[in-house]
């Protein structure tokens, strides 16, 4: 009985509760509202006037030894730690050309609701729109952390701890930014070599504004913009700030191989949201290669039939041309890559006869087949076929098309190509060895894709690997070659023939070895001591030997993020203590932004759900759903609201638009655990 009535009067309670807080809360006519409000509500067990000034970092007597990257405590007794230092707060990865912060105590604060936006085109840019609305999500995603890190606690040489605490920042006296104005030239559809991706940002008393020339630099200054900011308290806060930024290099990418282990087309996504972050704009697809061929080939079905790993593990036009507008909506340029004519076995399981079989003894070595048969017109005509199909579906001006370590024993073991080597000897009136296929093969093929070009009418530059160079095959004027056993040393060598480059040397993601090597990406330079006008720029590459789905993001990330500082920085950016805390900082942010990663420089940590105990829920706080149908809360009820906020936490509910008083009744019963009647009565609920 007792039981009964005390589950009456909750009920009872409950709905009481429910009618007068619709009433007192303006839920009675519920519109949704454009813009919310994710800062000025605080905790009420929180000083609402002041939070920690996050910009004033502790002095320890510790230093980062960048010998052997550890933290080193002086010169006494030569004791080491390892240890990644303190992240900073705000900065900006890469590192623009020119970053000025006018006052680095200095701060303004952040409201979506109260940010008004404005693009100076007159006709419309939806790559910028859609650009726009993603990064005010991550703007305004509010992770709070209270800048603690033990190292403030390390002692000075008199046992007194320095900075233990930082001083509070009145956030009533920061200035409230209400305008974001990007001033726009152009807005091209699709990124290429000539893309100009430069911009200026300020932040002053006057607005956020972006000026670039075209979309592809407004979106580099909108991810810049949304590492400046950081959240206290639930308040966004973001320096006084100039900012003149351009790349060094045009081409900064990443290559991926899927041939080795299938990528899933998610991952990629999420490779290309880490892209997107670190200022790279090209994505190079080695889609094929001797372990698999996924491309799901409309011309060809039998290849990715036979060749892929698993008949669902193939990617079709569908999945590629998603892939291509993720990119692109990024700034992100596609490039593929099906590598020939060696790298090729994976293409005999649909279409045995194009390759080359290999004799040992005279005899034919079972299931071994060598590089494509350059002995047949209908390897050429193949060939020329698939690449229309490829050309056609592939919008990146550079296409590549492989050429490395192309072994010739099958063919020299091989009567029918050892004969074809022969007959080209008497066409030429000398002898003719493997190479000189080799060239006959490559210019055949190159002549059918340029026929495949002309008549496509778009401008296409083939990209070759470096045997490529070296065997001096008759490559176009236009050919750019990918150095990746070589030194920036060999780049005047290229440049001698007026080819480009791109570099890749020292970028093998594959072998790095277990530990801090961040560092010896970054101090890798495409140019060397001088420049040279024929580099593009360079590519980090990830071979999938042993690179799967499954781990390529955390292999990745961050240690490509060095390669990309150095391809869009300035050439003179290399101090190691400097950079490290910028990318401890970029590290989490990447883990914020849901994109998984590695470790950077050793034992260090991340606040990645925001700060919290047992009084406080998650600080990923003030969810946009709840203040689309809450826009007016008056001081009086604030703990009303910020009760029924811890209530939206605990029962992992989120309003929609069909908002319904079920779900507000069954939210409702949790505020009970927040607020006594006592408290309801006092609040005017």
């Amino acid at each position: 009985m007792v039981d009964k009535f005390v589950l009456s009067v909750k009920t009872i309670m409950r709905r009481v509760f429910l009618m007068s807080f619709l009433c007192v809360s303006g839920f009675t006519t519920i519109k949704e509202t454009k813009g919310t409000n994710q800062t000025d509500i605080y905790h009420p067990d929180m000083p609402e006037q002041h939070v920690k000034n996050p910009l004033l970092l502790p002095s320890v007597p510790v230093g980062w030894d960048t010998k052997d990257y550890k933290m080193n405590f002086r010169e006494s007794l030569n004791f080491k730690l390892r240890r990644a230092p303190i992240p900073t707060i705000g900065s900006p990865w890469p590192k623009p050309q020119k970053y000025l912060i006018n006052d680095s105590t200095k701060l303004f604060r952040l409201q979506r609701d109260k940010l008004g936006l404005r693009i100076t085109r007159s006709d419309d840019c939806q790559t910028l729109q859609d650009a726009v609305q993603r990064y005010l999500d991550y703007i305004f995603t509010c992770f709070n952390d209270n800048y603690e890190n033990n190292l403030r606690n390390v002692f000075d040489e008199d046992l007194r701890k320095k900075m233990l605490l930082s001083p509070e920042l009145s956030v009533r006296d920061t200035i409230l930014i209400t305008s974001l104005i990007i001033h726009l030239k152009s807005c091209s559809y699709w990124p290429d070599l000539a893309s100009k991706e430069s911009y200026q940002l300020t932040v002053n008393t006057d607005g956020i504004h972006i000026v670039a020339e075209d979309v592809w630099g407004a979106l580099r200054g909108l991810e810049t913009l949304s590492q400046l900011v950081f959240c206290s308290r639930n308040t966004v806060l973001i320096r006084d700030t100039k900012i003149e930024d351009f790349p060094r290099f045009i081409h900064r990418g990443i290559l991926v191989d899927t041939a080795r282990h299938y990528i899933k087309k998610e991952t990629i996504f999420q490779i290309m949201r880490g892209m997107e972050m670190n200022k790279l704009n090209v994505f190079h697809w080695h889609m094929t290669d001797d372990q698999s061929f996924p491309f799901q080939s409309k011309y060809f079905p039998e290849l990715s039939e036979k060749g892929a790993f698993h008949p669902t593990l193939v990617y079709t036009h569908t999945d590629v041309k998603d892939i291509i507008e993720f990119g692109r909506q990024r700034g992100i340029r596609v490039i593929p890559e099906f590598d020939v004519p060696a790298h090729v076995l994976s293409w005999s399981f649909g279409k045995p006869e194009l390759l080359t079989r290999c004799y040992g003894s005279g005899k034919v070595i079972p299931g071994l087949l060598g590089p494509l048969n350059p002995a047949r017109n209908s390897t050429y005509s193949l060939l020329q076929e698939l690449y229309r199909e490829i050309l056609n579906l592939f919008q990146d001006q550079l296409v590549h098309i492989g050429g490395d370590e192309v072994p010739f024993d099958c063919w020299k073991s091989n009567d029918e190509v050892a004969m074809f080597a022969k007959e080209l000897g008497k066409i030429k009136n000398t002898s003719s060895d493997m190479k000189d296929v080799l060239k006959y093969f490559t210019k055949r093929f190159v002549s059918g894709i340029e026929e495949e070009v002309l008549k496509s009418k778009r401008k296409r530059r083939l990209v070759v690997w470096e045997e490529s160079f070296r065997s001096n095959l008759p490559l176009p004027k236009n050919t750019v070659v990918q150095l990746w056993f070589s030194g920036s040393e060999y780049v005047p060598k290229v440049a001698q023939r007026n080819f480009s480059v791109i570099f890749s040397s020292c970028w093998y993601i594959d072998q790095v070895k277990p530990g801090s090597w961040w560092h010896a990406f970054y101090n890798c330079d495409p140019e060397g001591p001088k420049q040279s006008p024929n580099v593009l720029g360079g590519e980090v590459c990830a071979w999938g030997e042993h690179i799967a789905n499954e781990d390529v993001l955390v292999k990745m990330w961050p240690l490509t993020s060095a390669a990309a500082e150095r391809l869009w920085s300035k050439k003179n950016v290399r101090n190691i203590e400097e950079a490290a805390p910028r990318l401890e900082e970029h590290r989490c942010r990447m883990l914020r932004r849901n994109i998984p990663v590695g470790s950077a420089s050793g034992p260090g940590f991340c606040i990645t759900e925001g700060y919290s105990d047992e009084k406080k829920p998650r600080h990923q706080v003030l969810s946009e759903e709840i203040f689309r149908y809450m826009p007016l809360i008056s001081p009086v009820n604030e703990k009303v609201f910020y009760a029924f906020y811890k209530a939206m936490t605990y029962s992992d509910i989120k309003l929609d638009k069909n908002l319904s008083i079920s779900n507000l009744e069954h939210i409702l019963s949790y505020m009970f655990l927040s607020l006594s009647v006592t408290d309801t009565y006092q609040n005017g609920t």
